[in-house]
Order: C-alpha cells, then sequence, then structure tokens
C-alpha cells in the first residue's frame, strides 16, 4: 500500500512537471507576439499608451488567448485568473526569458498590467471590440476574395481599411491590405487585357496613332496596380505594337519633307511631327526621324549662313526675338549651329542694347540743354586752372565745390560731417601750407582734459577713469581767421543742438550702424586730405578758388561760379553704362575702397563670389548687385553679404549684412570709373 502511495504521488509529481513545461511553452508562444509586431524595434519604452491598450486587447482577443490558454479570457474566474499568473511569473523566470527585451517589454507592460483586469468593463469592452472587428475583416475579405467586390469597392474598402479596424494589429492590417491588392491586380490585370485587345486589332498606319495614344494612356492610369507579370506583359505587347506602327507612320512622314524646304517649314514640321508623336517620343524610331528632321535644318543653316548672319547684323529689337526663335529652336544646344548663332545674337543683343542705351543718354543730354546752356553762360572761365579729384572718396563734393556748383552738393552745411571735412581742411591746410595763410592767421585751438575722476577698487586697482574738466589749449596748427570763424560757428551751433543730437542717436533704431559709419567716413576723410594737396599745389589758383567756395557754403552765402559743367553732373546725367559689365571687378573694387575705413575687419581680395544681377525692365540699366564676400576679423575669416544698390544706373549706396539699413557711399572715383566704361567685359 505505501509504495503504491509513492508511485501516486511520483506519478502526480510528473505529469504536473510535464503540465507546466507545456504552459511555459505555451506562455512563449502567445508572449511571442510581440516579436511579430515590433521585429526591429530595439526599445519598445516610448509607446504611446493608445497602442499599448490596442496591442493588450488583441493579446487577450480570442484569436491570441485562446489558443494560448484554451478558453477564452472572458471565462476566466478570478481565482483561475491568479493561479494562471503565478504560474506564467514562475515559466517567465525560470525560463529566463526577462534577459529578452520582447518578452521582458511584453511580460512587464501587457500581461502583468492587464491578466487580471476581468474586473475592469472597459478593458473588457475594448476585448469584445476586437474580436468584432477581426470577425468582420474576415467576413469582407472573404466576400471580396470571391469577387464580391467591384475594383472601386477594394479601392475604398483599402482606404477604409486603417481607419475602420484600427483596433487591429498592425501586422493584420498589412496582411488584409495585401490581399486587397492582389484582388485589385486581378481586376486591373483583366482590364489590361481589355485594352491589349484593343490594341491588336489597330492597323499598322499613321491613323491608327490617336486611338493607340488614347489606349495607352488609359492603360497608364492602371498598370500600376497590376501584377507585376501583367505589367511586363503589357509592356513588351505594346512596345511591340506601337514601333510596328511608328515604322510605318515616321517612314511616311519622312518622305513629305522636300531637300528644298527653307527654315520656317522645317520648324513648321518639326513642331507638327512633335505634337502628333508626343506620346511616343521616348521610342527610338519617334528620336530617329526628329534628328533627321533638326539635321535637314542644321543643314540649311550650314547653306545660309551668311545670309543669316546679314539679317541678325541688321534685326532692330522688333526683328530680334523673330529670329532668335526661327534660327535656335529645335537646335541641340551642343549643336555647332546652336553656339555659332548663339554667339552671332549675343553679339548683335549687346548692340541693341548699347544703341538704347546711347539713345537714353541723347534724351537725356536733350533734356538737359537748359541746364547745360545755363552753366555755358553763368561764371567765370576756369581759365588754366586744373582742380584735380581723381582717387578721392569725396571727389564730386570736392568738385561742386570748387565749381560753385552748390545745387548738386546733397550734403547740409549743418551736418556733423561736413564740420568734420571743414576741420580736417583746416588741420591739413595749416600743416602742409603753412606759407600760404595770411598774416592774420589764428591758432587752431582744442579741448584737453585738465582734470580726472579715478576709481579704484578696495585693493587699489583702477576700475574706472573719466574727465571732468577741461580746457582750451592751442594746437601749433594755424589757419585763415575767416574759415576758422566760420568753423567755431558751426562748433557752437552743433553745441546748442548737443541734446538734440545724442537723443536722436540713442533713439535711432540704426544707431549703432550710424555710429560705425562715422568712424567710416573719418578714416574716409582722412585718407582724401593725405592726397587733397598732393594733386594740388598750396599756392595753386585752384585751391583759392576752393578754399574761397568753401568759406560761402559754410557761411551760406552765394559762391564763385565756374562755368561749364562738372565731369561728375555729367555722369549723373547720363547714368550707368551700356552693355555687359565686369561687376564682379565692380564689387571687388568698391569693397577694396571701402574695406580702407574698416576699423576692425579686413577685406580678402578678389573673394566677391554668388554676384546677382537686378536689372531695369528693359534690361538696360543695374537696379542692384548682391553677392558674398570673404573678411577676416577676431573670429578669423568669414563671409559676409554686400547689397549695392544703383540709382540712374550709377552704384549709389553700399549695404552690409551686419548693419543692411546704413548706406555707405562708394568713392566717387570708382563711380566715375564705371560711368566712363572701364568695366566694361
Amino acid at each position: 500500500m505505501p509504495t503504491k502511495r509513492v508511485l501516486c504521488v511520483l506519478i502526480f509529481m510528473f505529469s504536473a512537471v510535464l503540465m507546466t513545461a507545456q504552459n511555459c511553452k505555451d506562455l512563449v508562444g502567445w508572449i511571442n507576439l510581440i516579436k511579430q509586431e515590433y521585429p526591429q524595434a530595439t526599445s519598445l519604452r516610448y509607446m504611446h499608451r493608445g497602442k499599448v491598450e490596442n496591442l493588450a486587447a488583441n493579446y487577450f482577443s480570442k484569436a491570441y488567448f485562446e489558443p494560448y490558454r484554451g478558453k477564452a479570457y472572458a471565462l476566466l474566474s478570478q481565482k483561475t485568473a491568479v493561479k494562471d499568473f503565478r504560474k506564467i511569473q514562475v515559466c517567465f523566470v525560470k525560463g529566463n526569458y526577462r534577459n529578452d527585451p520582447h518578452y521582458n517589454w511584453a511580460f512587464q507592460n501587457i500581461i502583468t498590467n492587464y491578466y487580471m483586469a476581468y474586473g475592469n468593463p472597459g478593458f473588457m469592452n475594448k476585448i469584445t471590440t476586437v474580436d468584432a472587428k477581426r470577425s468582420q475583416l474576415e467576413k469582407e475579405l472573404a466576400t471580396a476574395s470571391k469577387n464580391g467586390f467591384s475594383k472601386t469597392e477594394l479601392v475604398q474598402f483599402k482606404q477604409r481599411l486603417t481607419r475602420e479596424y484600427a483596433v487591429l494589429l498592425e501586422s493584420e492590417l498589412k496582411q488584409a491590405s495585401v490581399e486587397i491588392d492582389a484582388l485589385i491586380a486581378e481586376k486591373t490585370d483583366t482590364a489590361l487585357d481589355d485594352i491589349l485587345a484593343s490594341i491588336e486589332k489597330l492597323n499598322n498606319e499613321k491613323q491608327s496613332l490617336p486611338k493607340l495614344a488614347s489606349l495607352k494612356q488609359q492603360a497608364q492610369k492602371v498598370v500600376a496596380e497590376a501584377s507585376r507579370p501583367k505589367q511586363i506583359e503589357f509592356q513588351s505587347r505594346m512596345d511591340t505594337k506601337a514601333k510596328a506602327l511608328l515604322q510605318n507612320a515616321v517612314k511616311a512622314d519622312l518622305g513629305l519633307v522636300s531637300q528644298n524646304e527653307d527654315i520656317a517649314q522645317i520648324n513648321g514640321k518639326i513642331k507638327v511631327f512633335q505634337q502628333d508623336y508626343a506620346s511616343f517620343s521616348g521610342y527610338d524610331e519617334v528620336k530617329k526621324a526628329q534628328k533627321t528632321l533638326i539635321s535637314k535644318k542644321e543643314n540649311q543653316i550650314d547653306t545660309k549662313i551668311n545670309s543669316i548672319e546679314s539679317k541678325i547684323g541688321q534685326a532692330d529689337n522688333t526683328a530680334f526675338q523673330r529670329l532668335k526663335n526661327e534660327y535656335l529652336s529645335y537646335l541641340p544646344a551642343q549643336s555647332a549651329q546652336f553656339q555659332k548663332l548663339t554667339r552671332l545674337l549675343d553679339a548683335r543683343k549687346k548692340e541693341l542694347v548699347a544703341q538704347q542705351r546711347l539713345k537714353q543718354q541723347q534724351q537725356k543730354l536733350a533734356n538737359s540743354q537748359d541746364r547745360i546752356a545755363y552753366l555755358d553762360t553763368n561764371g567765370k572761365d576756369e581759365g588754366t586752372m586744373q582742380f584735380k579729384t581723381l582717387g578721392l572718396n569725396k571727389a564730386a563734393f570736392f568738385d561742386y565745390v570748387y565749381r560753385g556748383h552748390f545745387e548738386n552738393i546733397e550734403l547740409d552745411v549743418n551736418d556733423s560731417h561736413f564740420l568734420m571735412i571743414l576741420s580736417a581742411y583746416l588741420n591739413t591746410f595749416g600743416s602742409l601750407c603753412p606759407d600760404q595763410l595770411p598774416e592774420d592767421k589764428v591758432e587752431i585751438m582744442t579741448e584737453v582734459c585738465s582734470r580726472e575722476s579715478v576709481t579704484t577698487d578696495g585693493w587699489g586697482v583702477e576700475v574706472s577713469r573719466y574727465c571732468i574738466a577741461w580746457k582750451t589749449v592751442g594746437t601749433g596748427i594755424y589757419a585763415d581767421p575767416k574759415l576758422y570763424a566760420a568753423k567755431m560757428r558751426l562748433v557752437a551751433q552743433q553745441d546748442q543742438n548737443a541734446l538734440r543730437t545724442v537723443m536722436d542717436m540713442y533713439t535711432n533704431p540704426n544707431a549703432m550702424g550710424n555710429s560705425v559709419d562715422q568712424i567710416h567716413k573719418a578714416k574716409a576723410l582722412q585718407s582724401d586730405m593725405s592726397n587733397f594737396f598732393r594733386l594740388n599745389a598750396c599756392d595753386s589758383k585752384s585751391i583759392t578758388q576752393f578754399a574761397n567756395n568753401l568759406l560761402a557754403f559754410a557761411t551760406q552765402r552765394p559762391p564763385v561760379r565756374l562755368k561749364g559743367m562738372s565731369n561728375y553732373e555729367k555722369i549723373k546725367i547720363l547714368g550707368g553704362p551700356s552693355g555687359d559689365q565686369n561687376y564682379t571687378k565692380l564689387l571687388n573694387d568698391i569693397l577694396r575702397n571701402q574695406s580702407n575705413t574698416w576699423a576692425m575687419n579686413k577685406y580678402i581680395g578678389n573673394s566677391i563670389a554668388n554676384v546677382r544681377e537686378f536689372k531695369s525692365q528693359d534690361k538696360t540699366q543695374m537696379i542692384a548687385l548682391k553677392a558674398n564676400y570673404g573678411f577676416s576679423g577676431l573670429l578669423g575669416k568669414q563671409t559676409g553679404a554686400v547689397t549695392v544698390k544703383f540709382k540712374d544706373g550709377l552704384p549709389d549706396c553700399i549695404y552690409f549684412s551686419d548693419f543692411p539699413e546704413n548706406c555707405k557711399k562708394p568713392n566717387s572715383t570708382l563711380i566715375a570709373k564705371y560711368a566712363t566704361g572701364k568695366y566694361e567685359k
């Protein structure tokens, strides 16, 4: 009897081990669903909560839970669910499945969180919904596979698949989509067979070409939905038919082209040919025929090149575009004929633009005859005087002052920049030309600090220093008393407006740019003054004329005018040059000159790149140039952007990307150089 009991216990224990082993094996099959859905995912940690709940509902649905447990999840009692979960924990730990990231995630986020959710009606309802949707999808697929859906219904079925069955697994939806595509392909294959039957019935003549093109277009709308074998078959049979038809049609069309047809007639034949064969332009038969037609045009151009060259050379603006279209149309850009005609046309275009520009300039001069007559009759003769300004930044300003043509001066007498110019002239003349000063000359005075306030920290280190008292001292440089008095009146007037000037500086949105610009203007003026008396002798009559008019401008009295028009005024009237210009070189020269006034950065010579041109509507005048340039500074080599805006065809304002609202005036000499065609290509 004891032996029998022991044997029974052993048999029971062995059966229990086998049952546990079987349950663990089934568990692996069930939990493996996560790998089926996300095989490539290395981390599932950040899966959206909605996706997790959908996945859980599918885990516990009939399709996946019953094969594992043998009964529906809803049929489990609370006691059974607790026992099940304990067995799952044992299997999971003993089987060392926690080392698999997919299994571990599924156990922690699906099984642990949802296994005993039988008391949660929301979760139970979701399982019911999943079961119902899966059953509904299976029925729809079965109906569709029995040819119960039209192609349109199949397409609509696929479109609503992810929306209507979103609670199912992604893999199920993908598989359903594949099955629907296969059903669509079957119906498309049948439709393509019907199209092919119609194609085969066509005669191999040109009259069949429109019908073949229509059938081809009809097929192209659906061929992508057909099965791959049917796609290959359709393309093969379509190509065979098209080639047979095209061979006959193209041969007949080429036979109608005469050797004696002129260029315009050949253009017409090419145009009609391209229209007729547009749907079959990729076929070799069509390509070869078109090359033959173009070759005939090229032969005509070679034969009549002298006549063509003469017509282009005599073409006006009206005929130019017509000839360009006639000669260049349909020619390959790489052909010798195209390149030669392009050179001829470009040369003529430049001539036409130059003629148009010259006509505009002549009109401007005609409109300025009253001005020219006035300047020729008002003022004294310049005589032997020569006032040189070549290379000076403010060349135009100096010349207008010298000639007494104050009406051309844009600078206001009360502007701080004029005071800067006047002061620089007095100091330079007094330093370089002391022997030309009058006997009643006066010493130029300056303000220096007489007492400073110094602040130190607790260790005696200076932290700030500023002046609290000033005194006036002589500079040792002397000046003409009248000019110096005019300067001091301007200084006094600007001192009265100092508060307003400071407020304007601080409230101006471009205050920083204006402050930097003052530094640039000062450096440019310093450069001008260093060359001013090198170009003009201290004792020359031209300097006396300039000084007298400078005083007149400063005191707002009438000047001593000279007859004749200033070259700078004439340049402004005529505007920019005609024809193509070397704008890269122009920008390089403008920036090189402007960079001489920079305080910190240094322009990298010849670094102008990516030049963009903006011209007037008639293409005769430049409106703006934009480009990039290189410079070096505290941060090493960098790239900046510059815009040069033109006025009446001439460079007027330079804008840099760091201060895009601050207009810097280009060098007057460079403007004159550009206007007189020195940058022509």
